[in-house]
């Protein structure tokens, strides 16, 4: 994601954190339909975006896209 985009999401979550379940869905839904993009793959995305992005620490991000993403997208750890 360009970097504009990682630091919208990251305002979007400290601002909108009640939201970020059903935006970060519909990306991800989104994602699938128009682009074939699997869930896993997108969680993965976001994972690197916030990480370089956001400020927020790993664990953080972790726990946010554990609670946030569909079941589907849960692959988005590092390895």
């Amino acid at each position: 994601m360009p970097t504009g985009a990682g630091k919208l999401l990251t305002w979007y979550i400290r601002h909108r954190p009640g939201e970020t379940a059903s935006l970060l869905g519909e990306i991800c839904l989104r994602a699938r339909v128009e682009s074939d993009l699997h869930p896993a793959k997108v969680g993965s995305l976001f994972r690197r975006s916030l990480t370089l992005d956001s400020g927020l620490d790993g664990k953080t991000i972790d726990t946010l896209l554990d609670m946030a993403l569909p079941p589907s997208a849960h692959d988005h750890r590092k390895r």
